[in-house]
């Protein structure tokens, strides 16, 4: 996950010291009590590398109410719960890791909620349009781009939304646009946002795309 996100120099810019391996040794310290909250709405799923058994992708999806109030719907996706002495273990390493909701190293000073908010806006504007199957997240090792896991790992939320006669609803980076649109998601909008105040050299963009559910094409 964080060595994806760190080819990106909008997200690296985003933390003080943005070295590879102490993010990477903290962020993994997070993900467990990540993955052990939330179960109820939130989905996950991964790719691993037969041959070396590396997590090579990586995505979570976040259910709306009405699929999360059946209980029953994709649990194969659904993260175990693990055992007390676990979740606490879990959520003690997640506390030492994190100030006032974020990694420990990331910068502060309102950069953060700068660049959040006009997302913010059209995430809540688009949300109103709803119920949607959302893509939470989805990254994959930069060793293994451009052979087809991410449109795998998107697929398979794909066929849950079609099932359930749902939308799929995510907010993406122009990285991955592409893809989503040959998959037959609709662009929506898109926000750029010039951060130069803070010292970003040009804007950040991000695109909001919807997918409607087969049945309904």
């Amino acid at each position: 996950m964080m060595s994806a996100r760190l080819t990106d120099p909008h997200w690296a810019f985003l933390w003080k010291d943005p070295n590879p391996k102490d993010i990477i040794t903290k962020g993994a310290l997070r993900v467990p009590w990540n993955l052990a909250t939330g179960r109820d709405t939130k989905r996950h799923q991964k790719v691993i590398d037969v041959e070396t058994g590396r997590v090579v992708g990586y995505t979570r999806w976040i259910l709306p109410d009405c699929l999360a109030k059946q209980n029953d719907v994709w649990l194969e996706a659904q993260a175990p719960e693990g055992t007390q002495i676990e979740r606490e273990e879990w959520e003690k390493q997640y506390r030492e890791n994190t100030k006032a909701g974020q990694p420990i190293g990331m910068k502060g000073g309102g950069l953060m909620s700068y660049r959040s908010a006009p997302l913010e806006v059209v995430d809540a504007r688009i949300m109103r349009d709803g119920p949607f199957l959302t893509l939470d997240y989805l990254t994959t090792h930069p060793d293994f781009w451009r052979r087809g896991i991410g449109r795998m790992l998107v697929q398979s939320g794909m066929k849950i939304a079609d099932q359930y006669g749902m939308k799929i609803y995510v907010m993406s980076e122009p990285a991955a646009l592409k893809l989503y649109l040959n998959l037959r998601f609709e662009l929506l909008e898109t926000v750029s946002t010039d951060y130069s105040k803070y010292g970003g050299t040009e804007p950040t963009v991000e695109h909001f795309l919807v997918r409607a559910p087969q049945s309904m094409i």
